[in-house]
Parts: C-alpha cells; structure tokens; sequence
C-alpha cells in the first residue's frame, strides 16, 4: 500500500509539472551582440554596440538595438557605469516603432579562489510614445575561473523591480542566465555563448544567444 501510494503521488508530481509547463508554454528566441570596448585609460572605458533580437519562434525580428556608454573602476571592487540605448521595435499591428533608455549602475565584485562573484544594481528609465518604464535590476553573477584554460562559465539570476508608486516595488521580470566566455580570433575578441529563461507576467522567453566584443 505504502509503495502504490509512493508511485501515485510521483505520477501526480509529475502530471502537475506536465501540465505548469503546457500552461506556460515559451517563446523561443535569439539575441545576438555586436560590441566594441575602448580603454580610454587604467579606469575609464567607452562601450557601443549593437543588438538584433528575434521572437515568434525565430520567425520576426523583435528588435534592432544601438547603445553608447561608459564604465568607471572607482576601485578594485566597485564599478560605476551608465548610459544611452535606441531600440527600433516590431509593434506588430502598431509597425515599427523607436524606444528610448538610460541607465546607471553600480557592480560590485569579490574573488574567492578561482570563484568570482558579482552584484550589479542598475536603475533605468524607458519610454515611447505608449509606454513610460522605471525598473531596477538586481542582478547575481558567479562565475568560475577554469585552470589554465580560456573559457569561462558563469551563472546569473536578475530581477526587475518596478518603481512606479502604484506598483509598490513588485517583481515584473526575472531572468536565469548560464553561459561561458572565450576568445575568439584573437586577445583583442571575446564571446559570450548563453541561454536564458526569462519569465514574466504575461509570457515566457527561451533565449539563445551570442555577445561578441572587441577590445581596443
């Protein structure tokens, strides 16, 4: 009896889980990443670059992105960085449409033997004509130091607070992100290959995507 009611409520676990994941059925989609980083000197550097987003399956591009901004090592543990995005972004019905945001953050970093670990919280202010954001993004970062080799994996969760007063401070977003980096071509070129499932009210995202930056 004890055994029978054992595998009756592994079936029930697992219907359950069967039917969250049919009920919450995901998007699939890519992000790719075109970047530039320039060493002004030993503790400012320039960053652009620019971002194509697909959606629907990988059937329609979602978004074309350009950015611009700065990042300042303040000291040996803390960063400092903002800036500028432009976003040109499929509507559907509505057509394309341009969308502002800025941004400023504070990354904190600690070394703990080949382990690093990293906590970024930025606040940033989008709009267009439909929409007026204000979000702060918290995000978690450990990644592992791999001896004598060149890729690096890296584990993050981020979650988006809202900071609109009627909606008092709720989480409207969170991301789960595991990648690795590497370099490519040469010192000068680094990629970062990852997936991330995004979750939020009205959807889920599978993303897969691919971060490529040179280094001046």
């Amino acid at each position: 009896m004890n055994r029978n009611r054992k595998w009756i409520g592994i079936f029930l676990l697992l219907w359950g889980l069967a039917c969250a994941v049919h009920a919450q059925k995901a998007d699939y989609t890519t992000w790719a990443k075109m970047g530039i980083e320039y060493g002004i000197n030993d503790r400012l550097d320039l960053v652009s670059g620019l971002e194509w987003r697909t959606e629907d399956h990988l059937r329609a591009t979602d978004r074309l992105g350009l950015d611009a901004g700065l990042k300042y090592a303040l000291l040996s543990f803390l960063k400092l960085g903002g800036g500028y995005e432009i976003h040109y972004r499929n509507r559907g019905e509505d057509g394309w449409k341009f969308r502002h945001r800025y941004h400023a953050d504070v990354t904190l970093s600690a070394r703990w033997m080949r382990m690093k670990f990293a906590l970024r919280e930025r606040f940033q202010h989008t709009w267009d004509d439909v929409e007026n954001e204000l979000r702060l993004r918290s995000r978690f970062k450990l990644s592992y130091d791999i001896p004598r080799c060149k890729v690096e994996p890296y584990a993050s969760v981020e979650m988006y607070n809202s900071l609109h007063r009627d909606e008092e401070f709720d989480v409207v977003r969170m991301r789960y992100r595991a990648g690795f980096t590497l370099p490519l071509f040469s010192k000068n070129w680094e990629a970062d290959v990852f997936y991330c499932r995004q979750k939020e009210d009205d959807g889920r995202k599978n993303i897969f995507g691919v971060d490529c930056v040179y280094k001046f």
